[in-house]
């Protein structure tokens, strides 16, 4: 062990030279290309019973839900914006399509542990209509880039480990599979094993230059296919 415990060694970890906390996401709206992210008020909550509230089936790996009724989904979200000052709730608005306009799913931003370990959490709650789009892997580019220009180091996604659409998202955007605590917890009275991932601040840049080329007009063809998926151009940056 080294003598001066500021000095570099193998057997203790590498040194953290950025101190700096991190902070909470402002009050702005996030603008892409293709959506834009507006912290949550109850003018968005019809929208958000109509593409997200009312599917039962998007409920089957959250812990709460799902709802019959716009009231009792909108006393939800109330109840859930009012949890704690750490958390950063947006609605989804695409720009263009169907829907543009309306607010087709939610993007959280959880940051409890900003003094020294600077940690944030990522979640997403699309509807259908959000899935698959340029508009809801934009979401992704936004939250997790503003999450970093923020001075958070690490930035986890959490999901049900048999929620395999969740897993295969994580991974497509980039996120490193850690492991999986096994019983963490009782969600509707089954058994949760959850499965951890996670981004670090010195991944990002690479992530995010993979981000930017899959969005771009160049990548997609007259019917709006994408000529490359986002892994691969990942990889290729590697």
């Amino acid at each position: 062990m080294p003598s001066n415990l500021n000095e570099p060694s193998p057997t203790l970890g590498a040194l953290v030279t950025n101190t700096d906390p991190a902070h909470l996401p402002g009050p702005k709206p996030l603008t892409g290309q293709h959506v834009t992210l507006s912290r949550l008020t109850p003018d968005h909550f019809p929208d958000l019973y109509a593409n997200v509230g009312s599917h039962a089936s998007l409920w089957a790996h959250w812990p709460d839900g799902p709802f019959s009724t716009l009231p009792d989904f909108s006393a939800y979200l109330q109840e859930l914006s009012q949890l704690t000052s750490d958390l950063a709730i947006y609605s989804v608005f695409p720009h263009s399509g169907p829907h543009a306009g309306e607010a087709l799913g939610l993007a959280f931003a959880l940051s409890e542990d900003r003094p020294t370990n600077r940690v944030a959490e990522l979640g997403l709650f699309f509807g259908p209509h959000l899935q698959r789009t340029r508009a809801g892997t934009e979401v992704v580019y936004l939250l997790a880039g503003l999450l970093f220009d923020l001075n958070h180091r690490r930035l986890q996604w959490k999901t049900n480990s048999l929620n395999l659409q969740s897993r295969k998202a994580a991974e497509r955007y980039g996120f490193v599979y850690e492991g999986t605590f096994r019983q963490h917890q009782v969600c509707k009275g089954r058994n949760r094993d959850t499965a951890w991932y996670s981004i670090v601040d010195g991944e990002w840049g690479a992530c995010r230059e993979a981000f930017e080329r899959w969005l771009g007009e160049g990548n997609f063809d007259e019917w709006g296919g994408q000529r490359r998926r986002l892994e691969e151009i990942r990889e290729g940056l590697r």
